[in-house]
């Protein structure tokens, strides 16, 4: 086949319909990558780890922009894909720091992101991954739990079920008591 003879990707799609794909993409990215690293960072306390986790839950994204762009919140899809890397990737170092924990004391850490009471962050930190991720989003994000739910993989009732433990372990942790309302 000649060079003339041959289609390539560049000449089924007009360059103006490639130009505007690229440009709503890259609105997009600019607009929500910011508020996905915050959220993932809350998973997983590594503000380095987070920025990997959501350009690698974008480039997912990006990779199938075309169809993904016509949903009605394309935002949600791309934190959901974060959130489930994020919880893999919590459990993960879990593991890997208690292996690691057991050889040595661990440093203190600067996550690069201060709240008003530490004691909360740590609290926070000792959640198992999935109730980490309910905390943050309904809490802190101030997600509706349906939002949540859908976002880390489970049914609206048992986000309400892992809010609710959740809550009980940092009241415990802080010492502080907590009622049995969680909306």
């Amino acid at each position: 086949m000649s060079p003339s003879t041959r289609s390539t990707m560049m000449d089924v799609v007009p360059m103006s319909s490639r130009r505007r794909r690229h440009d709503d993409y890259r609105d997009f990215f600019v607009g929500r990558y910011p508020q996905v690293v915050r959220t993932v960072w809350f998973v997983v306390h590594d503000w380095a780890v987070a920025e990997e986790v959501a350009q690698d839950a974008f480039l997912e994204l990006y990779r199938d922009w075309s169809r993904l762009r016509e949903f009605d919140r394309p935002d949600l899809w791309v934190r959901r894909v974060a959130i489930r890397r994020a919880q893999r990737e919590a459990a993960r170092r879990m593991k890997r720091e208690a292996v690691e924990q057991a050889a040595a004391d661990p440093a203190p850490v600067d996550d690069g992101i201060r709240l008003l009471d530490p004691d909360l962050v740590a609290a926070i930190r000792d959640l198992p991954a999935r109730q980490r991720a309910v905390v943050v989003l309904y809490y802190l994000e101030d997600l509706p739990m349906a939002e949540v739910a859908d976002l880390v993989g489970c049914s609206t009732s048992t986000g309400f079920v892992h809010l609710h433990h959740a809550r009980k372990r940092l009241a415990a942790a802080l010492t502080l008591e907590v009622d049995d309302d969680v909306r």
